[in-house]
């Protein structure tokens, strides 16, 4: 079974109708998605939203910072 990250349309209960939120999806051997995570990593109004924040993510992890530890 393989698996990555993905941009998923996913319905919502409240207004608007719909999210967009970035998950885990596993892949059957043939290609086709399985299953999603429940969980959501990222969510936004927009599939250009998730990038964004990613990219945030992205810069914010490269810079010169201390690494936190949890006590």
């Amino acid at each position: 079974m393989t698996w990555n990250y993905r941009i998923i349309k996913r319905a919502s209960e409240n207004e608007p109708e719909y999210y967009y939120a970035l998950n885990e999806v596993f892949y059957e051997k043939n290609g086709k998605p399985m299953a999603f995570s429940d969980a959501d990593v990222i969510v936004g109004s927009s599939p250009e939203e998730i990038i964004e924040v990613l990219e945030i993510m992205l810069a914010d992890a490269k810079k010169d910072r201390p690494i936190l530890t949890e006590e």
